[in-house]
């Protein structure tokens, strides 16, 4: 029995996965950088295009006030085609 159409199903699932976290890494890459402060995986979430800070209220208002230099960024570093349009 052929199992390869199985297989191919997956790989399309393990290429999706592998690009949203190698997109988180640039995300929180990009904002740690900006802010000088290191962000953990944890407290950062991507969703419909836009990234959430689950953090203190401190660290979320240092981010904020570099918004427009990190969406900067973002547009530079980003791969084409992937957008995202806002910081909560």
């Amino acid at each position: 029995m052929d199992y390869s159409h199985i297989t191919l199903f997956f790989e399309k699932f393990k290429n999706i996965i592998f690009q949203k976290e190698q997109i988180k890494e640039i995300v929180i890459k990009i904002i740690s950088e900006t802010i000088s402060y290191p962000i953990e995986n944890n407290f950062i979430e991507i969703k419909k295009g836009q990234v959430f800070i689950k953090s203190s209220p401190l660290l979320k208002n240092e981010i904020l006030i570099h918004k427009k230099e990190i969406f900067d960024r973002f547009k530079k570093e980003l791969p084409e085609g992937f957008n995202l349009t806002d910081i909560k």
